[in-house]
């Protein structure tokens, strides 16, 4: 195959997944991380890269599918879910009222809903397909990437994870249901009803239960803001081309009442620190106190070679 034919498979292919993420979405099924493996696996088959991508992807997959079959441990092991300290740092910065009441009394028109209550809800469905796509489209163009960005969606989730354990929180939508805040609607659920009939395909996540006390930090904000924090680390000016997705999905979760703004900011945080734990890595790794068997281990490639020669 030649230089010019590949990478003409390549955008072929990453048309074809997105494609097929968006008719999954569009049929109220979001592209599960097992169901996206097995559909890029097509696709690197298709590009003489199966071996490869075996190899650069069964990794992450595993222990992100690790971190997700984790979440049903949540409910069962917090007897309280907390509601107020979010609600209290919202009305602080936004005048006393929370925004996801503000907007939806200025832009939700009841059961008339209009061309951005579809497109938020698309905007937050995106949330796992996101993350995939750019880590195939990195896969195929920069494998270095490829291999910090999974590492930081992974101490991300995983650092996410640790905090739904320790400091369960509700959802905007499930604090109004309580008595907290004003009444708002949960948008998308009443908007996806309008989709095309709903699909069903064989899943892993069939398997896993859902922890709907998991609202900080907002990781429908921290993917895509890590996601922007690599690229524009890599490619500069370009990477900021992602900043408008980014601000729409920060929107959508705040007007369709799945977050609060504070869930966002902690969202925030936790993608700079998963991003600074990936970028200085070598250095942190250096200074850690390990034992003596370790220690051996985080010599400098250029050290390793005199050691070598």
């Amino acid at each position: 195959m030649s230089n010019l034919s590949y990478k003409v498979v390549c955008v072929l292919s990453v048309l074809y997944l997105a494609i097929l993420s968006a008719y999954l979405l569009w049929h109220r099924m979001w592209f599960s991380p097992d169901q996206f493996f097995a559909a890029a696996l097509v696709a690197a088959l298709i590009l003489g890269r199966f071996r490869q991508f075996l190899q650069d992807w069964i990794s992450p997959i595993a222990l992100f599918l690790g971190y997700e079959s984790l979440r049903d441990f949540v409910p069962k092991l917090t007897t309280q879910a907390h509601a107020l300290p979010m609600i209290k740092f919202d009305e602080l910065f936004f005048g006393g009222t929370v925004p996801t009441v503000t907007l939806q009394k200025l832009l939700f028109a009841g059961n008339h809903f209009q061309w951005y209550d579809y497109l938020a809800t698309l905007l937050y469905e995106t949330h796992f397909v996101f993350f995939l796509l750019v880590g195939f489209i990195l896969w195929l163009s920069r494998k270095e990437i490829f291999k910090e960005y999974y590492l930081g969606i992974l101490i991300l989730s995983y650092m996410a994870f640790v905090t739904y354990l320790l400091f369960p929180t509700v959802p905007p939508w499930m604090a109004a249901q309580q008595g907290f805040i004003p009444p708002i609607l949960n948008i998308a659920s009443k908007v996806s009803v309008n989709f095309p009939q709903a699909m069903s395909l064989p899943t892993i996540y069939s398997f896993f239960g859902a922890n709907l006390v998991a609202a900080v930090p907002s990781l429908h904000a921290a993917y895509p803001f890590l996601t922007l924090l690599f690229l524009t680390n890599r490619f500069r000016a370009w990477g900021l081309l992602l900043l408008p997705y980014v601000a729409g999905v920060w929107f959508s979760i705040i007007y369709l009442g799945e977050h609060y703004f504070f869930d966002i900011a902690a969202g925030v945080l936790y993608a700079f620190i998963a991003f600074y734990l990936v970028i200085k890595r070598q250095q942190i790794w250096a200074r850690l106190p390990l034992p003596a068997f370790l220690a051996g281990e985080r010599k400098s490639p250029s050290r390793r070679r005199e050691v070598k020669n």
